[in-house]
Formats: C-alpha cells, structure tokens, sequence
C-alpha cells in the first residue's frame, strides 16, 4: 500500500506530513484524531506472523527503557489494511541533528556528546546490553527543550534480520560511513564500543561538515588509512575525545559513561569560565557618575564651584591642581566623605582605600595616611642642635 497525505491509519492516525523513509519503512507526522495530537508514526514494511511476534516482542522490552536521551515509543500497531506494524512516537518538530551538520560550536557539540552519551551509556547498562548498532545523525532528534534523543533503538539483530528478509535485503545493520572498523572483520558482531565508534564519526560530522575517512567508514581505517585532523579552534580536550572513540581497536575507546561524565565536567568549566569573564568584565568597566537631571547638573557646578580642584585618586589634595582630563574617569563621592568630584586615573584604588603592600593599583597612599617628611629622631636632633649654637652665641656675647 502506497500511503498518502490523508490517509488513515487503524481509522485513528491521519497523515499529515511525510518526513522520510529507510530500508525498514517510513516516518510521518500524524494526527491523533482522538486527542488532537501530532504524533509521529513510523510504519514498518510488511512482516509475516512470526514477524510480527518477534518485533512485538522487542516492543514490549523496550517500551520499558525510559531515559531522557530516549526517543520513547507509546504504542505499537498493525495497520488491518496491509498487515504492516507501525509505532506511535513524540513528534520532534525540529527534526534530527543532520540540520546542524558544520553548525555547531564547541560548547553546542559538548551538550551533544553529553545527551547521547547518556541516552547510550542507559542502553549499554542493561541486562543483557543493549546496542544501537545505528547511530548516526538521522537518528539523534532534537527535542522541543532543546535535547537530543536517540531514536530506533531496542530493535534486536534477530529482528533486523526479519525486516532485512521482509525488504529481500542484504545490507547489514548500520550505516558503512558510520560503522567501525571491527564490522568489517571475520566476525562483524557489533558491541558497545562499535556504537562509540559511531558517535565518534558523528561528533566528528557535526563538527567539521565532513565524514571521517571521506565517508568510507572503518573499512578505511581498517586498511591503514590516515584521518583528517579536526581544526586546531576546537579544544585540545574535544579532540583528543573524538579521536579516541574513533580509536581502530575497540578496547581503547571510552565507554559511554565516561564520555557523558567528561562532557559534563566540560559543560560546568565552560559554565564557570563564561560566569568569571563576565564578572570579570563587570569589573574592567570603570565606574562612571553622569549627572541624570538638572539637579544633578546643578550640584555638579556648584561642588566644583566651591572646590575647583581635581585630585587624582590616592594623591594628596594641592590647591590649583590642573583637571585631568585624558585617560582618566569621574567618579562621584559619597557626600558623607567629600564634597568634591574628584577625576580618576584608570587603575587607581578607589578613594579612602589604602592599597596593599605593593600597591597593585597604581596609586599612593591618600593625603591622611602620608608618613612625615621627617621622623622624631630628625626633630630631636634639630632641636638639640639649636639649643647648642644658642648657648655658645650667648657666650660670645658677655
């Protein structure tokens, strides 16, 4: 049966929207006629009976697999019309990561390698494991929150293999851009370190706008191909994490746990360093008083009516002192402290403070804190001097 814009599925699901097809069936954007819901349907190619019982069976253990990064799948059908099996899935209106190839930042690409590593690291850990054997940017879609979840997972190698015989296929399970270098041995049964190998060339994808090993995928990395470096902009810590999942022996890739567990470690430093720039820039900014009124304009004249004089912060008060003009910002007192407005050199401390030893600011002690020109000692000696002179004058004298 050839399906249409229109057309109803078991009287309930009208298509609405056709989004794409793959060797094991086609997806579209549905409507739930009960609910009034969009819903995404993917209809499968026709199975026999036993077929059927096998991909039933598959449903009924991974509609139990909820996890966040998880495209999780409400309901399983079979159209009465054509005997075909269908599933009922959210609708991620924004699509699959493929329309985010060569567009995304470093920081973009983390959040990514976080969310699907995640969603895996969830698969690898039940019992027995579960592997995608198929992850690739067709099947990481975008959340309506902004996350990304893996799609068509759950699905067995027995059952691939059924669909492979119902479409009279002979591929093999996977995408050969995406498929590592162990899925063209002697023995190609994929583990999880294969879908590491995957999500390495995607990461890489998304990255660069280019496939690793020009599209060809393990088989190339297999006969001792060389792989094109990714720019030197990214990260020493992004690249040494997509060169090893792209690692040729699968014991040296990382597990999915640990990629989601570094990518999150990344995330929070990149947190922390966008939070510390912007404090930090808060605090390059210098602090300026511009007068918002004519009051203030007012009070303004007046106060350098009654001073007229600039100081530069940290410096003593002179009468007739020039106003400062280049390289310095105003600043406006307190009225508690002063009465004056007073011009700034930029990097001097801000005024009544007494800098450290080593006055990082730039500036010197403020008029108040100055040490004598001379010390008690220098008094002493002055006086006892003046006493002595005085006494051999009035001898002189008499």
């Amino acid at each position: 049966m050839e399906y249409r814009e229109g057309n109803m599925i078991d009287g309930r699901y009208r298509l609405e929207q056709f989004i794409g097809s793959g060797s094991f069936g086609e997806v579209w954007v549905a409507v739930d006629t009960r609910t009034d819901l969009e819903v995404a349907i993917k209809i499968y190619i026709s199975m026999d009976k036993h077929g059927l019982e096998e991909f039933t069976k598959e449903f009924q253990v991974s509609f139990d697999l909820n996890q966040t990064n998880l495209l999780h799948s409400n309901y399983l059908g079979v159209n009465a019309e054509d005997n075909r099996a269908y599933l009922i899935m959210p609708y991620c209106p924004d699509g699959s990561v493929s329309s985010l190839i060569g567009r995304m930042d470093e920081k973009a690409l983390w959040k990514f390698v976080n969310d699907v590593a995640s969603g895996l690291a969830y698969l690898h850990g039940q019992n027995p494991p579960i592997t995608h054997q198929d992850i690739k940017p067709d099947n990481i879609l975008i959340s309506r929150t902004g996350d990304y979840l893996i799609t068509d997972f759950g699905i067995s190698r027995q059952v691939r293999n059924t669909l492979r015989r119902s479409a009279r296929s002979a591929s093999v399970a996977g995408a050969p851009a995406y498929m590592g270098p162990e899925r063209y041995s002697s023995s190609p049964m994929p583990v999880k370190a294969s879908d590491i190998w995957s999500l390495g060339a995607t990461i890489y994808e998304l990255a660069t706008g280019e496939l690793p090993f020009c599209g060809m995928g393990g088989v190339m990395q297999k006969n001792g191909a060389d792989m094109t470096l990714l720019p030197d902009h990214y990260s020493e810590e992004f690249r040494s994490l997509v060169y090893s999942c792209l690692s040729l022996e699968t014991w040296d890739r990382p597990s999915a746990k640990q990629l989601a567990e570094e990518a999150a470690r990344q995330l929070r430093s990149l947190e922390v360093t966008g939070t510390t720039a912007a404090i930090d820039k808060v605090k390059e900014e210098p602090a300026a008083s511009v007068p918002n009124s004519e009051d203030d304009r007012r009070k303004t004249q007046i106060i350098h009516a009654a001073d007229n004089s600039t100081v530069p912060l940290g410096a003593a008060p002179a009468e007739n002192r020039p106003a400062a003009s280049v390289g310095s910002a105003t600043v406006r007192v307190d009225q508690a402290q002063s009465q004056s407005e007073m011009q700034v050199p930029a990097g001097t401390a801000p005024s009544g403070v007494v800098p450290p030893e080593g006055n990082v600011f730039g500036g010197g002690l403020p008029q108040t804190e100055q040490k004598p020109a001379f010390g008690p000692a220098v008094w002493i000696a002055t006086s006892a001097a003046g006493l002595v002179l005085g006494f051999l004058l009035n001898v002189l004298v008499r």
